[in-house]
């Protein structure tokens, strides 16, 4: 493939999610999908901007950016994308792609979810980027999958593709958080209970999400005989666990196998003996507990598939940037579409 003069300049990129949203641009380094530089990184607070537009405009102003001078814009949205409004499933934003592709003056724009830009990123991941939960045995051309808490529950699968004799990826996006949550105890099942008497339906990202810990750990103090509940947030719950608070921790420990067993079930749907990337905001910061938790036992208690699963890959993004790199490689013009 030749390489496209419009990639000359620069691309602005974004990774949206339900709390920060993330900019970058990008510069293009040579043809290839990814090989570039990101600069000019800024994480802004998706609660200090009404509208999506008027984050990427406090981006752009703040550094000085005339939309004129980029290649256009490709943004990763951690939202299901159809035809119409995009709505973001975990903040108020929404947006209508024409619209915003107007109102910003770009000459093209790319919308990709948030996980799916993630996992177009995976293949080209470096050992530094990672860490290594079980290495685990990689079968040649096998489908990855990643997944990830954070504000909400995301998942993707990349499967590899033959073209003119060179292997290329191709992401899958999907809305694996929002199957129903499938409870194995004793306290699962009476945290079910508990959380239909609040929601019509319980979803695993109800109870796997940085509101999901949250509730985890309020249901797990109201068992302890607690009548005045101290409300904590994900953030404070993650410290008090890594600081040594029995609660605290004991509700990360139960969040992270309920995440091995979900994990364990997409691993099955996408038959993902490529490996299983995890992601999200929350993990990264727990990494300690993550190691000494049920999450491994939990992915491999599959019955029958056990033998079979337990030799899945199971591996951590450690690099914040990773779903930036991957909304700039859904805009290269290599990249494999559905």
């Amino acid at each position: 493939m030749s390489f496209d003069p419009a990639l000359t300049a620069p691309l602005l990129v974004g990774d949206i999610g339900g709390t920060n949203a993330r900019f970058a641009l990008y510069d293009h380094d040579g043809a290839a999908a990814g090989s570039g530089k990101l600069r000019v990184r800024a994480v802004l607070a998706a609660s200090d901007h009404a509208h999506f537009i008027d984050a990427v405009q406090a981006f752009l102003s703040a550094n000085a950016v005339l939309p004129k001078t980029l290649s256009g814009a490709s943004f990763a949205v951690a939202c299901p994308l159809g035809v119409g409004e995009v709505r973001f499933t975990n903040s108020p934003w929404r947006f209508l792609r024409e619209e915003l592709q107007q109102s910003l003056q770009l000459s093209r724009l790319v919308l990709v979810n948030d996980f799916e830009a993630l996992a177009l990123s995976v293949p080209r991941l470096s050992r530094e980027q990672f860490n290594i939960l079980r290495a685990g045995e990689v079968a040649p051309g096998a489908p990855k999958i990643v997944l990830g808490p954070g504000t909400g529950l995301g998942v993707a699968g990349i499967v590899p593709l033959q073209i003119d004799a060179e292997t290329r990826w191709r992401a899958v996006p999907g809305e694996g958080g929002h199957v129903a949550f499938a409870p194995l105890d004793d306290f699962e099942f009476d945290l079910l209970r508990h959380l239909r008497s609040k929601h019509s339906r319980v979803s695993v990202e109800r109870v796997v999400c940085g509101d999901g810990l949250e509730s985890l750990h309020a249901f797990l103090l109201s068992c302890s005989g607690v009548t005045l509940l101290r409300p904590a947030s994900a953030a404070e719950i993650t410290r008090e666990a890594l600081a040594g608070d029995s609660v605290a921790r004991e509700a990360v420990m139960r969040f992270l196998a309920i995440l091995g067993s979900f994990a364990g079930d997409c691993a099955l749907l996408y038959a993902a003996r490529g490996g299983v990337y995890f992601g999200g905001g929350i993990l990264p910061r727990i990494w300690p507990l993550v190691t000494d938790s049920p999450l491994i036992e939990r992915f491999d208690a599959k019955g029958r598939m056990a033998p079979w699963i337990s030799r899945i890959p199971l591996r951590l993004v450690t690099d914040d940037t990773a779903a930036l790199r991957g909304a700039a490689i859904a805009a290269h013009p290599s990249h494999v579409k559905g």
